[in-house]
């Protein structure tokens, strides 16, 4: 990358780019949390497939779209275009994107066994488009600036949105469904009105940006050679087993909260309010987060958060009797932390794309987000599969008053279970090395200057 080009990307972002990047991920979170947090529902209690094969389409629609992510990632680094690496695949891929998440909810009249070949086939088909243009977002961090703390704020820009997108997905889904006539039907409209909104979106934010710093384009670097050179980056490596496991902990309690106050609690209509809880803390706390990370570190704000995450999970499980209304201020407790999992991780990666460039001299944006997102997705697969078949394991039977058994069940896989993976990734996230005084000496020793 030639010096003119490296002044560049050290200069400050603007506002309206840092916002038209950000909205990006409200698109891709309503939809793939309006998945998270009710396609399991839908399959057992609308869809009816039973809990078992509602799991099982989800492991493998996420295995699946989890061992495609680092070959995507390795075309984004092979591609060149007028429009860049990156935001072309966004371009061509946001209508379809928008037509797969219908197809999702479309819920045809079908026969038992053609209702799971027709989950599987329509989850595959959404989960491989989401990650043909989400990959290639996701990376766009990394392609647009250098300066470390710019990348936390832009990763703000993004969380907020993204979170703001789990918000609508998870407050607005069921009063949406709930406008129809039938559950079936609500649905339906849902991935019409999603699928639209999503499609619009990623391609206004696709209009939005630029990107300022690309590897070389002669070089040409292969699977092997991009495999070789992350076994050597090692902090890549420790954030990735963090974000698998506090990922699988923040998918398995979402996926939660529907049982839990439908057959815990017998409060079906609290439901909105209690994601609402969740993520609106959530958002509201971002700037907080991002003055603590710069007054500490990333690491060390986020291990925070992720320990605030847990105590309101334990909190939950061990006052199973609580009120409602104070269930739903310790869901907003919880919420607080639960803000360290969507900035951190993201913020986070760009600089080890920065190291793996300093140690081996390869920059493997692309790929590296590619393998990032692909920990991201083998975890939604183990979540979704582990809730699936547990529920069946504590005997749950959907639309009908659970038994002692099932619902102890979706209490421990609300609560401790998640908290279980945030200690395994607490503990991981200790052995991060990079703080603002590396990635200074990194770029410092690459040549790369920030402008006055």
């Amino acid at each position: 990358m030639k010096t003119d080009a490296k002044q560049a990307a050290m200069s400050p972002i603007p506002l309206k780019t840092k916002a038209g990047y950000g909205i990006g991920d409200l698109a891709f979170n309503i939809v793939i949390n309006a998945t998270s947090l009710y396609l399991l529902y839908f399959y057992t209690d609308v869809f009816v497939i039973g809990a078992a094969s509602a799991g099982t389409i989800f492991l493998v629609s996420k295995l699946w779209n989890a061992a495609i992510d680092p070959f995507i990632g390795l075309a984004i680094d092979k591609t060149n275009t007028r429009w860049g690496k990156k935001r072309p695949y966004m371009l061509f891929g946001a209508i379809p994107l928008g037509i797969c998440f219908y197809l999702i909810f479309a819920n045809p009249e079908l026969s038992a066994t053609w209702r799971f070949i027709y989950g599987m086939a329509t989850f595959l088909l959404f989960n491989s488009v989401f990650a043909l243009v989400n990959v290639p977002y996701a990376a766009l961090t990394a392609s647009m600036t250098l300066d470390s703390h710019e990348r936390s704020v832009l990763t703000g820009f993004r969380m907020s949105f993204a979170i703001v997108g789990t918000l609508v997905a998870a407050g607005a889904t069921k009063p949406l469904v709930s406008l129809f006539a039938d559950e079936a039907m609500g649905f339906r409209m849902v991935g019409v009105i999603f699928g639209l909104f999503a499609a619009a979106i990623v391609l206004f934010s696709f209009s939005s940006v630029k990107e300022k710093t690309q590897a070389l384009e002669e070089e040409k670097h292969t699977m092997g050679e991009n495999l070789k050179s992350m076994a050597r980056n090692m902090p890549f490596l420790l954030l990735v087993l963090t974000f698998f496991f506090t990922a699988i902990a923040i998918y398995a309690t979402a996926s939660m909260v529907n049982y839990y106050f439908k057959y815990n609690l017998n409060r079906e209509d609290l439901i909105p309010f209690a994601f609402l809880a969740l993520f609106l803390t959530a958002i509201v706390s971002i700037p907080l987060w991002l003055k603590i990370s710069k007054r500490t570190s990333k690491k060390s704000a986020f291990i925070t958060g992720l320990t605030i995450f847990c105590i309101g999970l334990i909190v939950i499980y061990t006052f199973p009797s609580l009120s409602p209304t104070i269930l739903i201020a310790i869901l907003a407790f919880t919420g607080l932390g639960m803000a360290s999992y969507f900035l951190f991780p993201w913020a986070m990666v760009p600089d080890t794309v920065e190291f793996s460039e300093w140690k081996t001299g390869l920059r493997q944006e692309g790929f590296l987000y590619g393998f990032f997102v692909f920990g991201l997705k083998l975890s939604q697969a183990l979540a979704g599969f582990v809730a699936g078949m547990s529920l069946d394991y504590f005997g749950y039977v959907p639309n009908v008053q659970q038994s002692e058994q099932a619902l102890d069940g979706i209490r421990i896989l609300m609560t401790l279970i998640p908290c279980g993976f945030i200690a395994l990734g607490i503990i991981l996230l200790a052995f991060y090395p990079i703080n603002s005084t590396l990635h200074a000496q990194m770029l410092k020793e690459m040549g790369y200057e920030k402008q006055a």
